[in-house]
Formats: C-alpha cells, structure tokens, sequence
C-alpha cells in the first residue's frame, strides 16, 4: 500500500479517493464495494454552490503524498489526511465565488507538466510544482482541472483549445473534443468532461453516468481504447460533473 506516485494515475487498485460529497448514493456505494475508502469533500461556503463541493476546487494533489488545500478546508479532514502520512499545504489563496477567485486550485497536473491560468495558481501550488520539477504551463483556461481527462501521463481528453495546444506542445497525446452539452452541472448549461471521471486502478476509469450519452462517445472511446484505458459506468443516467474523482492511495 502506498501513495501515487503520481497525481491522477495510480499504479494499483486505488484504496482511498476524494470525492464530492453529493455524489449519488448508489455511486458511493459502488465505489466502496470496490475496496475504495471515500473521503467525502463538504461544501465550501465561499464557492459557487453549484461547485462548492468539488475537489478539483478546493484540493491539489502535486504528487506522493503532497496535497494543497485552501485555508478554510475544514480542519478535521486535514487532520485525517495527516494521520495517513500525507503532508498538507495551506496554500496563500482565499477562494472567492466570482470568477477569476475561484480557480486557484484547480490545476491539471498530467506527469511532469501541469496546465492552469498561472495568473491565478495558488503560490503555495507553484513552489511545490517547482520543487518537484514539474512545469506549469499557462494558458488562458482557469478551470483547467475541470477541462481535462487525463487518459496516461502523456494523453488527455480535453474540450479548451489552449489547454490541446499546450499539451500538444509537450508532446502529449491529444484528442480535442467539442463542449459536452449533455455533462450535468446543475446551475450551468453544461459541465466540463474533466469532473465526470477518475482512475480506480493503473488501467480503469470510472464515470459518474454511462459514457454512451457523450456526444462524442464515439471518439472518446476509440481514444481511450488506443491507450488500453477501460472504464465503469457508475450509473446507467446521463454523466454528471462532480468535480472528479480524486485518487489518493494506493494498495
């Protein structure tokens, strides 16, 4: 059992995974019949309710057990993430609801680069990807977590056409999709295809809805069986956004 060696992908069958805390029922429970221990992430009174409880808001996950969180994150769930041996960083930034004050921690960091609006990335996020030698690279996107799937260390899904150029650019692997208009976020025309899913172990995805609503199912799922990257529908309704699924631990 350990810590992932590298944000988003674990090597084995994940044990531990932040998630939003109003994911259905039904949803948790498939996840814990998988052996996964739920951290359940509580809404952050300063963020847009419609996004107040999703971890791709309000947690970074650099790498190992390094993790950045923002300072109102409650205080009892930083201490249980230090009892299992993770090292918790309060990062500078205060969130805000009001775009662009409410992005500062939600950063894609894919292998060794990571993709945000670094205007607005969380200092303490910057020093720590710096220590650990992975590039941020700007680009216009301040939701950049929430725009990506992260298929490999080197591929991703991705509808933002700066985040596609930047990581075309790294050398990455890249299928550019149109907006998914039939992603669920309640509050908002759509949501973003990078808070619909997250990795359970080193070769299998999950979905909060079955993948056959996509629009663009068709090249999601060539792409993703390019990579040799299966997936679970963890319901048979159309995918929701709940700000991702955030693996943490590995067995």
């Amino acid at each position: 059992m350990g810590f992932l060696a590298r944000s988003l992908f674990p090597a084995a069958n994940v044990t531990l995974m932040a998630v939003n805390e109003c994911i259905e029922t039904e949803m948790k429970n498939r996840l814990i019949e998988s052996g996964i221990e739920l951290i359940e992430i509580p809404k952050c009174r300063r963020l847009n309710p419609a996004v107040s409880s999703h971890p791709d808001m309000q947690l970074a996950h650099i790498n190992e057990n390094i993790l950045v969180c923002h300072p109102d994150f409650p205080e009892e769930l930083v201490n249980f993430l230090k009892k299992r041996g993770f090292e918790v960083y309060i990062g500078d930034t205060v969130l805000s609801e009001q775009y662009p004050f409410d992005i500062a921690y939600n950063v894609a960091i894919i292998g060794k680069e990571a993709f945000h609006n670094a205007k607005y990335t969380d200092p303490v996020i910057k020093k720590l990807l710096k220590r650990h030698s992975i590039r941020l690279n700007h680009v216009n996107q301040g939701y950049a977590k929430c725009s990506v799937l992260p298929v490999t260390p080197e591929s991703v899904i991705t509808a933002d056409r700066s985040i596609a150029k930047a990581a075309m650019d790294a050398g990455y692997d890249v299928l550019l999709i149109p907006a998914q208009r039939t992603i669920q976020l309640p509050g908002f025309d759509y949501g973003f295809i990078g808070g619909t899913a997250g990795f359970i172990d080193n070769e299998k995805l999950v979905f909060a809805g079955n993948v056959e609503h996509l629009e663009s199912r068709g090249d999601i799922v060539r792409f993703l069986k390019k990579h040799n990257i299966s997936w679970i529908n963890l319901s048979e309704e159309i995918i929701i956004d709940y700000g991702g699924f955030l693996p943490l631990y590995e067995r």
